[in-house]
C-alpha cells in the first residue's frame, strides 16, 4: 500500500516540481519580473537588478532561452544590442511570478 501511495504523491507533485525547477535559480524572479515589466535589454537588466553579476545574468538568460521561456534577438545596432522577450511559455509563468512577489511582500520579512 505504501508504494502505491508514494506513486500517487509523486504523480501529483511532478507538475509543480517542473515549475519549481524553472523558477529556483538565483535571481530568477528578478530577471523574469524585469522582462515582464518591459525591461528587455541586457544592459538595462544589469542596471536594474541590484547585486547581480554579469556572468550570472548571462547564464540565467541563456538557461531561460534554452528551455523556451525567453526569446533572444540581436538588434542591428552599433554596438549590437540584445533584446529578450517572454515567449508564450514564459508568459504562462507571469501569474506565478506575480503571486510569488505578492507572497514575498506579505510574508518575506517575517
Amino acid at each position: 500500500m505504501k508504494a502505491r501511495n508514494e506513486k500517487i504523491i509523486k504523480k501529483s507533485i511532478c507538475p509543480a516540481r517542473k515549475v519549481i525547477t524553472v523558477l529556483k535559480g538565483k535571481y530568477t524572479l528578478e530577471i523574469l519580473s524585469e522582462i515582464i515589466d518591459g525591461n528587455l535589454h541586457y544592459g538595462s537588466l544589469m542596471r536594474s537588478i541590484k547585486g547581480i553579476n554579469p556572468r550570472i545574468l548571462a547564464q540565467r538568460l541563456h538557461e531561460f532561452e534554452c528551455i523556451g521561456v525567453l526569446s533572444r534577438k540581436v538588434l542591428p545596432t552599433n554596438p549590437p544590442q540584445v533584446e529578450y522577450r517572454m515567449t508564450e511559455k514564459g508568459m504562462a509563468l507571469r501569474k506565478i511570478v506575480e503571486e510569488m512577489k505578492n507572497w514575498d511582500k506579505k510574508f518575506g520579512e517575517e
